[in-house]
Parts: structure tokens; C-alpha cells; sequence
């Protein structure tokens, strides 16, 4: 049995059917959404899923993970800034002077290529260190250079008695 108030009750003799000639109801259309459609009431996430009501973060806290945030690409790790900087760290055990300049040219690539990706590539931490140690290892090598050049000159201007001799002019 229906009663009058039931709005899916068929139509009595003394009711026009719905939207069968005259003006449209008034109001907004069904469920809120253009055209009627679009699902009924009561049906959305699943319970339990999103913050519980009334949740408000802590001051100072943005809103939880994943909660009303579009989907950021995963950043990576710039190739070259590894390199550079395995690169300036060998230098240290291998050939002094040759690895830690090839590290400075690659991690200025590097650093062009971080600067230049709008924040994909990562590793600007990597090619900082990296320059800092090549720039550490090129003054050890040329404070040993100078080291070696004066022992040189020291060498030379002595003779075998151990006393300095002194060109004549």
C-alpha cells in the first residue's frame, strides 16, 4: 500500500504524471547534480576511511598524508651527483688531481641538470659535497706540490757536508 506522500507511487487518476507537460518541479534536481544524476543518498567512501569528525590537525601540522593533496611524481637522484662525488672521494686513493677535476666538471652537469628538471631530480646535497671535497683534495695536492718543489730547492742548494752553499753573483 502507498500512501499520497511516497513520491515512487504510481500516479492516481487525480495526479498529472511527472514531467509529462507543464513547467519542471522547483528546486534543484535530484542528488544535486546537473541533469538528476549521479548517485542517491548514503552511498560514498566506505566508514571508517578519512579523518573521523570533528578532526582538526595540531597547530603547526598540515593535514594528514595523502588527505586532499594531488599526486606528486617521486623525485630522483641525479645520476652525475653520485658520480661526481664517488668520483671526488676516490680521488683521494687514486691519482690525486685527475679524479677530483673530472668530479667538479660532472657535478657542475649535474647541477644544471637538477636546476633545469623543476624539481624531479634530486641531489643538490650530493654535488655540494662533491665540489668540497675535489676543492679539498686540489689544495692538498698543491700545498704538496709547493712542499715538494721546496724540498727540491733545499736539496739542491746543500752540499754533501750538510751545510747550505750560496751562489756567487
Amino acid at each position: 500500500m502507498t500512501t499520497p506522500d511516497d513520491p515512487y507511487a504510481p500516479p492516481t487518476g487525480d495526479q498529472p504524471p511527472a514531467n509529462q507537460g507543464g513547467p519542471p518541479p522547483a528546486g534543484p534536481p535530484p542528488w544535486g547534480t546537473p541533469g538528476g544524476y549521479g548517485p542517491p543518498p548514503g552511498y560514498g567512501p566506505p566508514p571508517g576511511y578519512g579523518p573521523p569528525p570533528g578532526y582538526a590537525p595540531p597547530p603547526g601540522y598540515g593535514p594528514p598524508p595523502g588527505w586532499g593533496q594531488q599526486w606528486q611524481p617521486v623525485q630522483t637522484t641525479s645520476t652525475k651527483a653520485v658520480v661526481s662525488l664517488v668520483l671526488a672521494l676516490a680521488s683521494f686513493m687514486i691519482c690525486p688531481l685527475i679524479p677530483a677535476v673530472v668530479a667538479l666538471v660532472i657535478a657542475t652537469q649535474a647541477r644544471d641538470e637538477i636546476a633545469g628538471s623543476g624539481g624531479r631530480v634530486g641531489g643538490e646535497g650530493l654535488v655540494t659535497a662533491a665540489r668540497i671535497v675535489a676543492w679539498i683534495n686540489i689544495g692538498l695536492c698543491v700545498v704538496a706540490l709547493a712542499l715538494l718543489v721546496l724540498a727540491i730547492v733545499i736539496g739542491v742548494s746543500t752540499d754533501s757536508s750538510g751545510s747550505v752553499t750560496v751562489p756567487a753573483r
